[in-house]
C-alpha cells in the first residue's frame, strides 16, 4: 500500500470513528478500526503528517486527533462511500410522504418533519419559486352573506386563499359571475403578471362590473403575491440545542436565522450541485461556523426547482445523511410532479 493511500485510509478511519464516538481518536483505537495491519508507531506518524497538512488537529496535548474542516471536506469529496437505505427504510419514508401528498405545503412540511426525526438534525424544505408558475384556476367559495374567499391555484400545485368582503349581499349568481369573469381573464397567465397595474387594467375591462368587484380583485392580487413567495418548512430546530458544537450565543443566532425564511431559502440554495454539503466557513455565516448543511435539489417540472436541507454538526454521519436526504428528495419530486399533472 502506497504511503499516500495509507494516509487517506487513516484519515477516513479517523473521520468515521470520530463521527461514531465524538471522542478524539488515538493511534490504538485507530489500529483496531483499520482494515489492514500497520504498527501503532506508523499510525502516529501518519496522523502527525495529516495534522501538518491541516486535515487533523489535536484538541489537547495528551488527546487523540479529530478532523478539521478541511479534513471533513477531503473525506466528503474523495473518501466517503455511497450508502443506500434499506427496503424497510424506503417503505417507511414512502408511506409517510404519501399520507401528506394532498398539497405541496403539506408534503414539504412532512418531508422536513420526517428528515429531522430520522437524522436528529434540523431540516428545511423550500418550495420551488413561484416565478415560473401559471394561474391554473381561480375559484370562489362563499363564507357568509357578505363574505367570500378567492382560491388561487397555480400550475405548481400551490393553493392560496384570501377572504374578501362586499358591501352588498352575495348571491350564487354573483359567485358564478366572479368565477367566469376572472378565469376568462387570468387562467393560464403567469402569476408574476398579476401586478397592481394589470389589475387596474382588468378592472377597466370589466366595465360596470368593476364597481362591485374591487375587493375581489384585491384578494386575487394578494393571493398571487403570496404564491410568488418561496415558502420554507423548517422542523427539528430543537435538535440543535443538544449539539455541543453550538455555544449558547451561536444557538440563539442559528434560531434567528431559521426564523427568517427568505435568508434560509438563500442559504439552502447555495449548493449548486444535485447533492451538496457546505461546511463551516463555506456557509459564510458567523453562527454556522461549527455546523454543516447538506442540501439536495428536486425538480418536479422543467425550470421548477426546490431544495431540501439538513442542518447539523460537522460531526454528522455524512453517508447516512446524504442517502436519507437524496431518497426523501427523490420521493418529494415524484409526488409533486404528480400533483402538478392533476
Amino acid at each position: 500500500m502506497e504511503p499516500t493511500e495509507r494516509k487517506m485510509k487513516i484519515l477516513e478511519a479517523v473521520v468515521e470513528t470520530y463521527i461514531q464516538t465524538g471522542d478524539p481518536v488515538g493511534s490504538k483505537t485507530l489500529c483496531d478500526a483499520l482494515d489492514f495491519h500497520v504498527s501503532s508507531a506508523t499510525v502516529r506518524n501518519d496522523m502527525a503528517e495529516l495534522a501538518g497538512l491541516g486535515l487533523l488537529e489535536q484538541p489537547h496535548t495528551s488527546s487523540g486527533r479529530v478532523p478539521t474542516e478541511l479534513g471533513y471536506r477531503v473525506y466528503i469529496d474523495d473518501l466517503m462511500k455511497p450508502q443506500l437505505l434499506t427496503v424497510r427504510e424506503q417503505g417507511a419514508i414512502n408511506d409517510a410522504l404519501e399520507q401528506s401528498a394532498d398539497a405541496p405545503e403539506h408534503l414539504l412540511e412532512k418531508a422536513a418533519e420526517l428528515l429531522s426525526r430520522l437524522t436528529g438534525c434540523a431540516a428545511a424544505a423550500a418550495a420551488p419559486s413561484g416565478e415560473k408558475a401559471l394561474i391554473k384556476h381561480i375559484r370562489f367559495v362563499q363564507t357568509g352573506s357578505h363574505t367570500a374567499m378567492a382560491v388561487l391555484i397555480t400550475s405548481l400545485g400551490t393553493v392560496k386563499t384570501k377572504l374578501f368582503r362586499c358591501d352588498f349581499a352575495i348571491t350564487p349568481s354573483m359567485m358564478e359571475m366572479f368565477d367566469k369573469s376572472m378565469n376568462e381573464r387570468l387562467a393560464g397567465m403567469p402569476v408574476t403578471s398579476v401586478t397592481p397595474a394589470f389589475m387596474q387594467t382588468t378592472a377597466i375591462s370589466l366595465g360596470e362590473m368593476s364597481m362591485i368587484m374591487p375587493n375581489v380583485l384585491l384578494a386575487i392580487h394578494d393571493a398571487a403575491k403570496e404564491a410568488l413567495a418561496t415558502g420554507v418548512a423548517i422542523r427539528g430546530q430543537s435538535n440543535l440545542f443538544v449539539m455541543h458544537e453550538l455555544a449558547s450565543g451561536d444557538g440563539k443566532r442559528v434560531m434567528e436565522l431559521l426564523g427568517r425564511s427568505s435568508e434560509l431559502s438563500k442559504l439552502i440554495s447555495a449548493a449548486d450541485t444535485k447533492a451538496g454539503i457546505l461546511i463551516g466557513s463555506e456557509l459564510h455565516h458567523p453562527a454556522l461556523m461549527h455546523l454543516s448543511v447538506a442540501v439536495t435539489h428536486y425538480t418536479p417540472a422543467p425550470e421548477c426547482t426546490g431544495a431540501i436541507a439538513l442542518i447539523g454538526p460537522m460531526r454528522m454521519n455524512y453517508p447516512k445523511i446524504v442517502a436519507t436526504l437524496d431518497y426523501v428528495s427523490s420521493e418529494v419530486e415524484t409526488l409533486l410532479s404528480d400533483m402538478m399533472d392533476v
